[in-house]
């Protein structure tokens, strides 16, 4: 005996209920990003000007790593806008 089927409807509900925790996950990390980028921003412009230079060597340094990784790979536009979005936020921070 093969176990039943669920039908169109069970499915659907499925599929609701997957996409409203799939929703409300993504605001929740959305949130948890705004947070976290709002306390980075408060920091560095707290530093030192004598740090804010290496600060800013090291990041370049480490994102030119980070978009060497994506070159390997297509990825849609909005990855690399958003990426460079966030960037330009941090170094226009540390000046």
């Amino acid at each position: 005996m093969q176990p039943e089927k669920p039908g169109d409807d069970k499915l659907i509900d499925w599929l609701v209920t997957l996409s409203k925790t799939n929703g409300i996950n993504s605001v929740q990390h959305g949130v948890r990003l705004a947070v976290i980028g709002e306390l980075l921003v408060s920091v560095l412009r707290h530093l030192p000007d004598s740090m804010r230079a290496n600060v800013i060597a090291s990041f370049r340094d480490r994102v030119e790593d980070l978009m060497s990784l994506a070159d390997d790979k297509i990825l849609p536009e909005q990855y690399h806008s958003a990426l460079l979005t966030e960037v330009n936020r941090y170094l226009n921070a540390l000046r």
